[in-house]
């Protein structure tokens, strides 16, 4: 029996000692968790009007009015009570979806949203945004280099933005 009790004192001596290591080198800069660490399109939030916001972050493309993206906004679809937390859903059948972008058309800085999805993201997809006032949201897909636009007007009672 004590055998037994100093191998697991053992392990659990070898194990602290590999946790506490390991979280000393990531706390140190030397080893980036690269898979938390995502892209960041600065330029693109920074953007303070639609055609920049687009232009940066989706790129040119040929744009496609089409029903291969829905979205939803709010409940009911054109209405939010809070514009801190407006519910936003979007789903598409569309296949190799490259970048989603959600635009809030007057909120100080457009782009409310940005998501280049991979194989583990699965539509439909579900977040929140901040709307600043009575306002267009735009969703655009890129999807084998062509851009998927729609939009829903929505109505704000209390603003979201300062």
């Amino acid at each position: 029996m004590n055998d037994n009790l100093d191998e697991y004192r053992r392990k659990l001596l070898k194990q602290s000692i590999s946790a506490s290591t390991l979280a000393l080198v990531a706390a140190s800069g030397l080893m980036a968790p690269r898979i938390l660490l995502a892209h960041w399109p600065q330029d693109a939030f920074n953007a303070e009007t639609l055609e920049d916001a687009i232009l940066t972050f989706l790129g040119e493309a040929e744009e496609v009015n089409e029903e291969a993206i829905q979205f939803t906004i709010g409940s009911p679809p054109t209405y939010a009570v809070n514009g801190a937390s407006v519910p936003v859903e979007i789903s598409s059948s569309l296949e190799n979806i490259q970048r989603v972008a959600l635009l809030v058309e007057k909120n100080p800085f457009p782009l409310a949203m940005a998501l280049e999805p991979t194989s583990v993201v699965s539509f439909p997809f579900k977040t929140m945004l901040k709307v600043a006032e009575d306002s267009e949201i735009i969703a655009m897909v890129k999807a084998d280099g062509k851009l998927y636009r729609t939009s829903r007007y929505v109505e704000i009672d209390i603003g979201g933005c300062a």
